[in-house]
């Protein structure tokens, strides 16, 4: 918002980086696909981008990865970077995008860039909730989308149809929030479903057992294609 100030003369801000015209100004998912597409066009000896695995819909959770030797591993530390856990937290996604493409510029221009890329290995998720960022933006297209959770159908009168890919999917056609979704950033196994002594907060922050809950943290530890992909992702 203030062009020029320090914060800009710190960081500054890659040329690649977008600030759309449409959905509040971020990128929509075929627009992240594309910018991850085009790093890796631009820099294909410090970019790789590859999938973990698929979401309930069907939409791949991308990886950019990048080091000076990006197609080996080279036994160096690595580091996982994730955006849009929650839907609705759109800032996250976009600083993904400024990330990669902020590394891969300054790669050849800022010597503490160069020795970071050439000692570590960066793993990026820009979208790690595909399914319920696209929600927000089939609901509310201008932006300001307020859905958080996956897009992952928990009722159980659910109807099962294709999609235009000839997937099975499985949806409600009376649609409330309490047919869907798990809240993956309390899907995961480390204390799952625990709220007590010494987890502290209210009951709801902590997560909660309802599916009707922006917290609801699902049936069981890890059962979501989203936390799933990255624990056997992180383990590999």
């Amino acid at each position: 918002e203030q062009p020029g100030s320090t914060l800009d003369r710190i960081i500054q801000k890659p040329d690649a980086f977008q600030v759309k015209q449409t959905f509040g100004g971020y990128y929509n998912f075929s627009e992240m696909e594309a910018a991850m597409n085009t790093l890796m066009a631009s820099y294909p000896s410090i970019a790789q981008k590859f999938s973990i695995g698929k979401t309930r819909e069907g939409r791949d959770i991308w990886v950019i990865k990048i080091s000076d030797n990006v197609s080996n591993d080279d036994n160096e530390p690595e580091i996982l970077y994730m955006g849009l856990q929650h839907a609705r937290e759109a800032i996250t996604g976009a600083s993904m995008i400024f990330l990669m493409q902020y590394l891969c510029e300054q790669y050849g221009k800022d010597e503490r860039i160069k020795d970071l890329v050439d000692n570590r290995e960066f793993f990026i998720i820009p979208c790690f909730n595909p399914d319920g960022w696209e929600y927000n933006r089939s609901t509310d297209p201008n932006g300001g989308g307020m859905w958080r959770k996956n897009r992952n159908p928990v009722d159980s009168s659910m109807i099962l149809t294709k999609n235009g890919k000839g997937q099975n999917v499985t949806y409600d056609t009376s649609y409330t929030y309490s047919t869907f979704g798990v809240d993956l950033n309390r899907n995961w196994g480390v204390d799952w479903g625990n709220c007590g002594t010494p987890i502290l907060g209210s009951s709801t922050s902590c997560g909660s057992s309802s599916k009707s809950v922006d917290t609801y943290y699902g049936p069981a530890a890890f059962s979501e294609a989203e936390t799933q992909a990255v624990r056997n992702f992180t383990k590999s």
